[in-house]
C-alpha cells in the first residue's frame, strides 16, 4: 500500500487533489468526479464518459448487424410508419 497524500479542506469546502494523483489519473479542470461515503471514508471516483463519436459508431454497427439478413426499409416505408403511429396516437 502506498503512502497517503495530505489534502486540506479550504474555507469553501474545496479540496485540492495532490498533483501526482491528478497527473496519474488524468484529472484536469472540468473533470467530473463522483463523491460518496463508505462508512466514515470519503471516496472520489473519476467519471469516464465515452466519446460520443465512439458511442455512435457502436450504435451504427449494431444497426448494421440487425439489418444484415433483412432488406432495409425505404424512406417511404419509414414515413408511412411514422404517419401511422401519429394517427394511432391522435385516436387515443
Amino acid at each position: 500500500m502506498e503512502e497517503p497524500e495530505i489534502a486540506v479542506v479550504g474555507t469553501k469546502g474545496q479540496v485540492v487533489i495532490p498533483q501526482r494523483i491528478r497527473r496519474e489519473l488524468g484529472i484536469g479542470s472540468k473533470t467530473k468526479l463522483a463523491v460518496y461515503m463508505r462508512g466514515n471514508k470519503l471516496v472520489l471516483t473519476k467519471l469516464e464518459f465515452p466519446h460520443l463519436g465512439e458511442e455512435l459508431k457502436g450504435l451504427f454497427r449494431e444497426i448494421e448487424e440487425n439489418y444484415k439478413k433483412r432488406r432495409r426499409p425505404t424512406e417511404r416505408e419509414i414515413l408511412a410508419s411514422i404517419q401511422s403511429y401519429r394517427e394511432e396516437k391522435r385516436r387515443e
